[in-house]
């Protein structure tokens, strides 16, 4: 069995990845989290245990890994962003066993424009250089890696008892408040009287999602924001709603690639979902109920309660258990 090393410019307790790693160690490999940006962290068994300056000798860090991970086979996944160009070259020379994962979780392009775009283009041609194997979040991303596998999202969820019982004009968002979410959608859903609780962070690139997000709030007293959240803690979260909403503009280049966790997190807790039709939900039709801003309302909130439509949605089959079982076999077997 390989173990993980997984390099990321996100720090491991936001790290949708680091469901991952606990997969990998209740697979009984060993895996370790390196935060590289501000600086340098590490991380693994749930929480970060050593921390660095960015500018710290790169040969004392890899000394760590080799501690905390030995010199067996070792799959590494690392994308875009952060500094982890040094230690993706240090690795080839120190880990004869090492294979290289270029981790594509999203468009890399974003909604870059001009010099940023021709940058992102850049730093994407070295990945795909510099790596064994590609794997993609959104399999409609073979169309730009038509060499690269697909990983499909997935969530570390079981089904909960509560939503069951839970009333079916109960409903909930998790995620970032930012330029993908429609709040328009939002507001078609308010005005059916269903009661909404929105959780997530508003992100700082987008003061505009704030204040969209005030004025939903003040003109739909049924609507709730509760501030930011961990996933560790969707267990208490999830439990208390029948409905989960995926709200994202169809007409938002940040959202033809998306693959959002909380789809899988919805579905894997037994809630039903309602979505607006990005391509990702279009996908899933099969178990999410599909809804344009524009409506037809009446007609889908009714099916929530009469014709639910998660069915045959395995959680074990959409499980990070499974996820890493598929990695080791694509990408180390």
């Amino acid at each position: 069995m390989p173990n993980l090393l997984l390099l990321s410019n996100k720090r491991y307790h936001t790290d949708f990845r680091k469901y991952l790693m606990r997969a990998a160690e209740r697979a009984d490999a060993r895996a370790l989290h390196i935060y590289c940006w501000e600086q340098i962290i590490l991380a693994r068994n749930g929480s970060e245990n050593a921390t660095f300056a960015s500018g710290v000798n790169e040969h004392e860090i890899l000394q760590l890994v080799r501690e905390n991970l030995g010199d067996g086979r070792l799959i590494v996944l690392t994308g875009l962003g952060g500094n982890e160009v040094p230690f993706v070259s240090r690795l080839q020379r120190i880990f004869d066993n090492a294979v290289l994962v270029y981790d594509v979780y999203d468009d890399l392009q974003f909604n870059a424009t001009g010099f940023e775009r021709g940058i992102r283009m850049l730093q994407d041609a070295i990945w795909r250089c510099r790596c064994t194997h590609t794997i993609l979040l959104d399999a409609a991303l073979k169309e730009r890696y038509p060499r690269a596998h697909h990983l499909d999202n997935a969530s570390h969820m079981q089904p909960i008892a509560s939503v069951e019982k839970a009333d079916p004009r109960s409903m909930v968002y998790i995620g970032s408040i930012d330029s993908r979410v429609d709040f328009t959608w939002l507001d078609a859903l308010a005005s059916q009287g269903v009661t909404l609780a929105i959780y997530g962070r508003i992100h700082e690139s987008t003061p505009h999602a704030a204040v969209e997000l005030d004025a939903l709030l003040k003109r739909r007293r049924n609507v709730t924001f509760h501030g930011g959240y961990d996933n560790d803690d969707l267990w208490s979260i999830l439990g208390n709603f029948r409905v989960g909403v995926l709200p994202y503009q169809i007409d938002h280049p940040m959202t033809r690639h998306v693959n959002p966790d909380k789809l899988y997190h919805y579905l894997n807790a037994g809630l039903e979902v309602l979505a607006a039709p990005i391509p990702q939900a279009v996908r899933h039709a099969a178990h999410v109920h599909l809804i344009a801003s524009n409506g037809p309302w009446l007609e889908a909130l009714d099916a929530i309660a009469t014709a639910p439509r998660r069915g045959d949605w395995s959680a074990v089959a959409n499980s990070w258990d499974r996820r890493w079982a598929e990695l080791v076999q694509t990408v180390a077997a």
